[in-house]
């Protein structure tokens, strides 16, 4: 049994590494962020946040400027009732066996791919094939942003889905933790409501959320 939802991404902070316009999520500052994606790479399982703890204490040994990444894991801390009415607080990992590296393709390959706790990297297999290649999976800046957001405020359990039917008209929260973030409606078999951000590759994050919170998007047709 889960109750009282306590949000937080799983990051390790320092005055260096955190990034201003991506939360809590560690790495590069934003003067070098140009020609940057957001890629998923896959690591073992239960090792999500050993592998984050590395790749963290790898870019907080570089020097400021050569800090060419940031790493996130996100995260949700729920609060757990065994059988016995003992309450302990639990991270569940929304992703697990992925951690998702912003930084260059360069980076990616030369510095990131190599080491030996990265097993692969998310492939796009929906993508056009080059050289008999399917390419590497890239998730947009702002799907990320609507994802951390999500992770941050959600006071109810976030489930991620390959996909979502009956997805509804794009809305809005306007009010609560959520407040500001985007996503499409979906009407639920129990006529309630959730709120659907698209992960693109990875399928999307839905949250329930009460129908009064949101507020349909209005299409500029102009």
């Amino acid at each position: 049994m889960e109750s009282n939802i306590v949000n937080r991404e799983e990051s390790h902070k320092t005055k260096a590494a955190v990034t201003p316009t991506t939360d809590d999520a560690v790495g590069v500052p934003k003067s070098q962020e140009k020609d940057m994606h957001w890629y998923i790479a896959i690591v073992g399982n239960n090792a999500e946040k050993k592998c984050m703890g590395y790749l963290t204490a790898r870019l907080e040994q570089l020097k400021e400027s050569d800090r060419n990444y940031e790493v996130y894991l996100p995260t949700q801390k729920v609060l757990r009732i065994k059988s016995n009415g003992q309450r302990h607080y639990a991270e569940r990992i929304l992703f697990p066996t992925l951690i998702f590296i912003r930084c260059t393709n360069h980076t990616r390959l030369k510095e990131i791919a190599p080491l030996p706790y990265i097993h692969r990297f998310f492939i796009n297999t929906a993508g056009k094939s080059e050289n008999g290649h399917r390419p590497v999976a890239i998730i947009p800046d702002d799907q990320m942003e609507s994802l951390r957001k999500m992770a941050l405020g959600a006071d109810t359990p976030i489930s991620i889905e390959s996909h979502v039917f009956h997805l509804g008209e794009r809305v809005r929260v306007i009010a609560g933790n959520l407040v500001g973030l985007e996503g499409n409606i979906c009407r639920e078999p129990d006529n309630s409501t959730s709120l659907v951000v698209k992960m693109d590759v990875l399928g999307c994050a839905k949250v329930s959320i009460p129908q009064d919170l949101l507020q349909p998007l209005v299409e500029d047709k102009r």
